[in-house]
């Protein structure tokens, strides 16, 4: 039974199937890591009753298939008294709430996709160094989702039901969409901004056709967070850089379309693009040699039949 979660929970957090991961994790990879960093990042193959049968954190697929087959000789001379959870230990510890409860039935759920642009034009597109030719930093993509309830999502629809009727989101919306979904996750793991890094955020939705209850809109806007440099302090031998002490920041222009079905209540269609530039790292996002400015896009559109999965700053959202 394959099965994916976030890992920053199961690692930290509380309950029986946080209890359980680690219980697994410390058998693998990592087992007994807690220096320089307490991820437990990859892919587990176990029991159900929490042996490990093999692991390993690794984007090969040749790796990743010698691992399953360990796992799967591994099962096979397990005994079969060993492969299952004693029923008893469900009710031991039962589980704690996640975050997909708050999933905005009646809201807007849109997958957020990043990824590099860069024209052949473009310096920081031509390598200063030999590159790998599968190098996965070159194609590298990103996926997340943005959250917005009911009230939330009726902010995009001007209440002036007509032709050339304009709209503004909130500040505090606005702000939110910036600081948590306009970031530079293409590679790997970012901060997200704080409020008061956020210098514009302007999110503009205008009617420009009604045709049979449906509404199109046509969105725009612009937008800018900077993380301020900060002094470094005296370089200690053999220590490494800290990449985040440094200015990083995202620009971006934003267009797109979306048709609301006023007799469904809800987004039929939603398309919205940020185009713009990106510079400075952080500790886990692949940036390290990568910090000049450089091409981004991050496009919204409607996550149709997609799993319940929550934002990856959902704690920053407020929502309880």
């Amino acid at each position: 039974m394959p099965a994916a979660d976030e890992v920053g929970r199961l690692q930290r957090g509380q309950g029986a199937e946080c209890d359980l991961f680690r219980t697994i994790a410390e058998q693998g990879h990592y087992a007994g890591r807690t220096v320089p960093s307490d991820t437990r990042q990859g892919i587990y193959a176990t029991t159900p009753s929490g042996i490990l049968l093999a692991s390993v954190n690794s984007r090969s697929a040749r790796e990743v298939t010698s691992m399953l087959e360990r796992a799967l000789a591994a099962w096979e001379v397990l005994p079969r008294a060993e492969r299952r959870m004693d029923p008893a230990s469900l009710t031991r510890a039962p589980l704690r709430a996640r975050w997909e409860r708050l999933y905005p039935e009646d809201g807007l759920v849109l997958r957020v996709t990043s990824r590099d642009l860069r024209e052949p034009s473009d310096p920081a597109a031509e390598p200063t160094r030999p590159r790998r030719r599968s190098s996965w930093k070159r194609h590298a993509w990103n996926q997340d989702y943005a959250w917005f309830r009911r009230l939330e999502m009726m902010s995009f629809v001007p209440a002036s039901r007509r032709v050339g009727a304009t709209t503004t989101l909130p500040e505090s919306l606005a702000e939110r969409v910036v600081r948590l979904h306009l970031v530079d996750n293409v590679r790997g793991q970012v901060r997200a901004f704080s409020r008061d890094e956020v210098q514009r955020a302007e999110v503009t939705s205008r009617i420009t056709a009604i045709d049979d209850g449906r509404i199109t809109l046509a969105l725009s806007g612009r937008t800018r967070a900077v993380h301020a440099a900060t002094p470094e302090p005296p370089a200690e031998e053999g220590r490494r850089r800290n990449p985040e002490r440094a200015e990083r920041g995202v620009e971006t222009e934003l267009t797109g379309r979306a048709i609301f079905d006023t007799e469904r209540r809800r987004f039929v269609a939603f398309e919205l693009v940020a185009i713009g530039k990106r510079w400075g790292a952080t500790r886990y996002n692949g940036r390290e040699r990568d910090t000049a400015a450089a091409g981004i896009g991050i496009a919204f559109t409607l996550a149709t039949n997609d799993p319940p999965v929550a934002p990856a700053y959902i704690w920053e959202y407020g929502w309880r």
